[in-house]
């Protein structure tokens, strides 16, 4: 019978060798980087003929202790329309950070008066609680019914989405510059900031 020590080189042995098949392998894919397989690309896409696309994001400063977010609004060609950043303090977890950007982008259209919107976030969580019909008595539970009350009393047509972070990259670098404005701004014409980004997106 084998020893405890025995039994314990025995699998370092194989540890040891199971690493250098995946040193190996690694090496190989790097000697050959044509072999690697791809996912698929991941972009922004323009919404459905007639309505318009609200990207919504929220980025989160400690040094600042603030949250930022950027609502970028284009329509069915990719076109920009309008583009809004505002910031909020003292930080709070990252749901309920997201679920305050889809509530600022709720209260804003609404405003605008505006109807046939998608709204996308890339926070999954956010997106599927909007979505169902939990109740929740969190802090988180309580913006998101607020959100679902000016959702249902404004919008007919209309849907609350998740996308990737790398098809958000527009609302993202509007949250990121929201604290170059000391209160909510609202863009009527297209930031340098993303500019390019919009221009690629349409390609």
């Amino acid at each position: 019978m084998k020893t405890v020590v025995e039994r314990a080189r025995h699998l370092l042995d194989g540890w040891r060798t199971a690493q250098e098949v995946i040193s190996h392998k690694a090496t190989d894919i790097l000697a050959k980087p044509n072999s690697v397989i791809h996912g698929p690309v991941i972009k922004w896409t323009q919404p459905v003929y007639g309505k318009y696309k609200y990207n919504i994001d929220a980025s989160f400063s400690d040094p600042l202790n603030m949250v930022d977010i950027g609502i970028c609004i284009r329509d069915d060609q990719g076109d920009f329309v309008m583009a809004k950043t505002d910031c909020f303090s003292p930080l709070c977890d990252v749901d309920v950070g997201e679920a305050v950007g889809l509530h600022t982008a709720l209260q804003w259209v609404t405003d605008l008066h505006y109807d046939n919107v998608d709204f996308v976030l890339d926070c999954k969580f956010v997106v599927e609680h909007f979505n169902s019909n939990l109740g929740d008595s969190s802090e988180l539970g309580c913006i998101i019914q607020a959100c679902r009350q000016l959702f249902d009393c404004n919008f007919q047509n209309s849907h609350v989405e998740f996308n990737r972070r790398q098809a958000n990259g527009v609302a993202h670098e509007l949250a990121r510059v929201a604290p170059s404005h000391a209160s909510s701004h609202v863009y009527d014409d297209v930031p340098s900031c993303i500019r390019d980004l919009i221009a690629n997106e349409k390609q």
